[in-house]
């Protein structure tokens, strides 16, 4: 009888003993953002001059906190080597600091591995499409970045603009030279900043406008960079018309500067 009892005891506790014995499954991971992103020497601030590389590069946000990764560089100039790459926080016009370290491991003009254990509050930022974060590689020849591309939003068109009183029509005799850079996004914003240096003594910044025309010719303006002498040399931002965005991206266009010396324009420089 003993032995019956016995055997019915272990018939019953043996499928709860093999039962606990059992791992539990750990959870899979999953994408949670995916980007895939162009890059180019154009779109760093400012672009690298005589610099023509161009990239493309992918990233997966996972749900473990990990940030998979691959990029490449085509073009390299040679006796250039890359060096390092990084999330910047910073929208198209601008520059930032460094917000993630990517530490990669280079094979050529290309790498490919993943940053573990991101802080939850970086996380949480790159889950955002609001957040302006762009991606940059370094390289020896340039290290403050060769190639860049913002990460949630597009750019669609980038020039840095060389401006003189020679490209003014007519032209002007003038020591100053300037630069104006514009980046416009998808999201049919434009970021600029125009500088100018070496005005003559007397002379003063008053204005900078984007006009229509092709080179030699003037036009009339399409939208204001610059107001007073105060917006020089200042990051601008500006929400653009669906007929000027088309334009920025088309059209002939020209940029200059207006000084209380030369109301009609001290500096110009097209942009195409």
């Amino acid at each position: 009888m003993k032995s019956i009892a016995l055997k019915s005891l272990l018939v019953v506790v043996s499928p709860i003993i093999l039962f606990s014995c059992k791992k539990e499954k750990a959870p899979s991971v999953t994408i949670v953002k995916e980007w895939n992103v162009s890059l180019s020497a154009k779109y760093e601030n400012p672009a690298p001059a005589g610099r023509n590389e161009t990239g493309t590069a992918n990233f997966k946000l996972m749900s473990d906190n990990s940030l998979s990764y691959s990029f490449s560089v085509m073009g390299l100039a040679s006796g250039d080597a890359l060096t390092a790459a990084h999330f910047h926080v910073g929208d198209a016009g601008t520059n930032g600091g460094v917000i993630l370290n990517f530490n990669p491991t280079f094979s050529g003009a290309a790498s490919s591995g993943t940053v573990m254990n991101i802080r939850q509050t970086l996380v949480d930022s790159l889950k955002s499409n609001a957040n302006e974060i762009y991606f940059n590689v370094h390289s020896t020849q340039v290290a403050s970045g060769l190639v860049r591309s913002q990460i949630n939003t597009k750019i669609d068109f980038a020039a840095d603009i060389a401006l003189s009183g020679a490209n003014e029509v007519p032209a002007v005799t003038t020591t100053a030279t300037g630069t104006a850079r514009i980046r416009v996004t998808s999201d049919k914003k434009m970021y600029s900043i125009v500088t100018v240096t070496n005005l003559e003594a007397g002379d003063a910044l008053t204005a900078a406008h984007i006009h229509s025309g092709a080179a030699g010719v003037n036009g009339g303006v399409l939208i204001g960079l610059a107001s007073t002498s105060a917006d020089f040399a200042i990051a601008k931002v500006f929400m653009l018309t669906d007929a000027i965005y088309n334009s920025v991206k088309a059209d002939a266009l020209y940029v200059n500067a207006h000084s209380t010396l030369h109301a009609s324009g001290v500096v110009r420089g097209q942009i195409r």
